[in-house]
């Protein structure tokens, strides 16, 4: 234990002056109780020796937890906390028009952002994070950062973006994603140590040619691909635009709405090929605790360092003299 204020300690110097006084009057007071009569204690409700005793200790013992509480005590443990291995983690996230279908509120991109956003603001300070949107195509919208406002800055422009782009190429994504890794390893010698790790989020409609390869690239490269495939198994209508506010749906060639379900099977080969996991989100709702389960699965120990960890105690003793104090008004007033 420390005190960070230590000269109100010599208060209990003057305690000590005090206790002879007021053993003294406490000594006296009971010579004056013992000199009354029996009947005449019990007329009068006078206390006995032990309430005296009771009420001079809990006033002694009081004005000592005072006297600490000004010192401002606390207690001093030697902590020992893992270093983690910085992680750089790159969510490749797909905006093909089917990610629009709303069969996950407000719909399975603008969910799929929401979470992305709130998971960044709550990263590391050391973990660094970069974004590629896809669709037949892929773009970079931010290289590797550690500032969560960037990526928050890019996650608002999709939000916005009101242009369709039609197609899902997975293994174009994951090129681009391979890409941003390379560009920063020939800047940062140092980020080849770092713990690498792609996020593809989508609804598994895969409609490129590129995928087996980019697959073989990323395995050469031993990045780990954890998919998370968003939606319902029955599906949901395309929103392709709006009218008066009402959504005007992809047709097909009969007339009729296009119903985009959920394909898992591209999504859960490419997590196994890579060896990261396969996940499912089908209301939205299981998003946060997917991605949390991913990084806790891939962080990496790297080492320990001893910490100093202070904790304030006044609070502790300032109760304490409270309850003294009514512990002492509480005998006082029992015996009158």
């Amino acid at each position: 234990m420390r005190f960070l204020q230590p000269q109100y300690l010599f208060l209990f110097l003057l305690l000590l002056v005090l206790l002879p006084l007021s053993f003294y009057r406490l000594s006296r007071t009971l010579r004056l109780r013992s000199a009354a009569s029996a009947p005449l204690r019990k007329l009068s409700r006078l206390s006995s020796g032990s309430s005296d005793i009771a009420i001079y200790l809990s006033g002694i013992l009081a004005l000592v937890a005072l006297i600490v509480v000004l010192a401002q005590p606390q207690w001093v443990r030697q902590v020992i906390i893992p270093e983690f291995k910085k992680m750089d983690l790159v969510f490749l996230v797909d905006t093909s028009p089917s990610m629009r279908s709303e069969d996950i509120r407000p719909s399975r991109l603008q969910r799929a952002l929401e979470v992305i956003a709130a998971f960044c603001d709550h990263k590391p300070p050391q973990d660094r994070i970069g974004l590629i949107a896809f669709t037949g195509k892929s773009v970079v919208l931010s290289y590797l950062t550690e500032d969560p406002d960037n990526i928050r800055y890019y996650l608002n422009y999709l939000r916005q973006d009101k242009v369709m782009r039609l197609g899902t190429n997975i293994g174009r994504a994951l090129n681009t994603g391979l890409s941003v890794l390379n560009q920063e390893r020939e800047i940062d010698r140092t980020a080849a140590e770092h713990k690498r790790v792609f996020i593809l989020i989508s609804d598994g409609e895969d409609h490129g040619a590129e995928l087996a390869d980019a697959v073989s690239n990323v395995k050469k490269s031993g990045v780990k691909v954890h998919t998370i495939a968003t939606g319902s198994a029955q599906g949901a209508p395309i929103p392709m635009a709006r009218e008066n506010g009402q959504p005007i749906y992809l047709l097909d060639d009969k007339g009729q709405r296009v119903i985009s379900r959920l394909d898992e099977g591209a999504l859960r080969w490419l997590a196994n090929e890579t060896g990261g996991g396969a996940y499912r989100a089908i209301t939205g709702e299981e998003l946060p605790q997917i991605m949390a389960r991913i990084v806790d699965t891939e962080r990496e120990i790297q080492g320990f360092k001893q910490m100093v960890d202070y904790r304030d105690l006044h609070q502790e003793f300032l109760f304490a003299a409270f309850g003294l104090f009514l512990t002492a008004t509480l005998i006082r007033g029992a015996r009158v």
